[in-house]
């Protein structure tokens, strides 16, 4: 799925990585990573994004909270999740006094990629649908005389 990320989506989350003091950055969708620009493996990306979900699925019990971000500090690092429907981000970022920041911004993006983020979800649909206006247009008459129902 990561293949078919548009290059003007990669583009936005390069220019959000450099916002404030963030080392990685990781877009998911549901369980599964979209856009990976963390400087780990991706196996190790996979255990992050299955951790932060878990963690808000325990979290929000049942179903009486909603969780919109998770931040979790480390001795070097922070790791922050923030979740917009089934799109959760990923930031690793070095200073703790900046999470407010980076959440805004990463809210933002999330807001102003929405088209970008839909159209990485499903490019399969869009080429249906272009082919689909493609096949209804008037077609020119087909005479083959072995068809029974033919008017010449």
């Amino acid at each position: 799925m990561a293949n078919a990320i548009t290059p003007s989506l990669r583009a936005s989350m390069e220019r959000l990585k450099h916002a404030g003091a963030i080392n990685g950055l990781c877009l998911a969708w549901r369980r599964q990573v979209l856009v990976s620009l963390m400087p780990f493996e991706d196996f190790r990306i996979e255990q992050v994004v299955q951790t932060f979900h878990d963690a808000r699925d325990h979290f929000q019990g049942n179903g009486d909270r909603m969780l919109d971000s998770l931040w979790m500090g480390f001795l070097d690092v922070h790791a922050m999740c923030i979740f917009a429907g089934e799109i959760s981000v990923i930031v690793l970022h070095t200073r703790q006094e900046e999470s407010d920041f980076i959440t805004g911004i990463v809210k933002t993006f999330l807001n102003d990629a929405q088209l970008l983020i839909s159209a990485a979800l499903s490019p399969a649909n869009e080429n249906a649908e272009g082919e689909g206006d493609e096949a209804w247009l008037p077609q020119p008459p087909s005479l083959n005389p072995n068809q029974t129902n033919v008017m010449v």
